[in-house]
C-alpha cells in the first residue's frame, strides 16, 4: 500500500505501545522519528498501522526496490550481531572506507537552477579505489541513483534523473587503484522539501555487486551527516 506515492510498511510498534490491550486507535498517529517531530503521519487502515517508509529510512533502515521485492535490512539485523553497524557513518570532509571506496562529501549546497532548470541541492563528493584492481562504481552496487539526501522531518530525496548528472557522477567510469574520483550530483527541490535543509547524505549499495571484493564492513552503505565537520 502507498501513501502519496511512498511504500507503506505496517508498524508493530502500534501494538507494542498498546501494551496488549484493545484500545480505540485514532486513524492517524502524528509521528516522531528519534526523538524528532515529523510532517509526515502514519495511518490506520483496517486496524492496520502504516508508517511511510521514508521515516523507516531515516531512522536507519536501509530499504532497497527489485522489480516487485522491497527489502529491508534493520540496524544491527545485519551480519555482525548485536554490534553490527547499519552503516559506515561520519562527518562532512570526513574520509570514510567500506574496505572498496573512500568516501568523502565536500560540500553540499544550495543552487538556484539545477540541471533541470529548478532551484535544489548540489552534492561535491570525493570516490577514491581502495582497492588493487580497477572498478567502476557500478560494479560494486554504488550507483549514483543509490544517493539521497535525508532532512530532519524524516523526509528523503532521492537523486532522481541520473542522465544530467552522468557527466560528473558515471557509474560506469572505471577508477584504476588507489585513484580518486571527484564527483558533484544535483538534487531537484520537492514541494517536500523547498525551504528545508539537508541533514545527511546516504548513499547505499544496491543492485549487482562483483563477487570476491574486501568490504570491511557488513553493511558498506554510506551516512555522512552534515551537521558535524572534520
Amino acid at each position: 500500500m502507498t501513501s502519496r506515492g511512498r511504500p507503506l510498511l505496517p508498524s508493530i510498534l502500534a501494538c507494542v505501545l498498546a501494551g496488549g490491550a484493545v484500545l480505540a486507535a485514532p486513524s492517524a498517529y502524528r509521528l516522531v522519528v528519534n526523538g524528532k517531530a515529523t510532517t509526515a503521519q502514519a495511518i490506520v487502515v483496517n486496524g492496520q498501522t502504516y508508517v511511510p517508509l521514508s521515516a523507516l529510512t531515516a531512522a536507519g533502515v536501509q530499504a532497497k526496490t527489485e522489480a516487485t521485492t522491497l527489502s529491508l535490512t534493520l540496524p544491527g539485523s545485519v551480519a555482525g550481531g548485536s554490534n553490527g553497524v547499519a552503516a559506515v557513518a561520519g562527518c562532512m570532509n570526513q574520509t570514510l572506507f567500506n574496505g572498496v571506496w573512500r568516501f568523502r562529501v565536500l560540500s553540499v549546497t544550495p543552487v538556484a537552477t539545477t540541471f533541470v532548470n529548478k532551484p535544489g541541492w548540489e552534492v561535491t563528493a570525493e570516490l577514491r579505489n581502495g582497492t588493487a584492481q580497477a572498478l567502476a562504481l557500478g560494479d560494486t552496487g554504488f550507483l549514483a541513483n543509490n544517493l539521497s539526501l535525508a532532512f530532519s522531518d524524516a523526509t528523503t530525496l532521492p537523486f532522481g534523473d541520473w542522465s544530467p548528472n552522468r557527466a560528473q557522477w558515471d557509474h560506469n567510469k572505471t577508477i584504476p587503484p588507489g585513484a580518486a574520483y571527484s564527483v558533484k550530483g544535483q538534487f531537484e527541490a520537492t514541494p517536500e522539501t523547498a525551504g528545508k535543509a539537508p541533514t545527511k547524505v546516504l548513499y547505499i549499495r544496491a543492485g549487482n555487486v562483483r563477487s570476491g571484493l574486501p568490504w570491511s564492513a557488513p553493511d558498506p552503505a554510506f551516512r555522512v551527516d552534515l551537521g558535524c565537520r572534520k
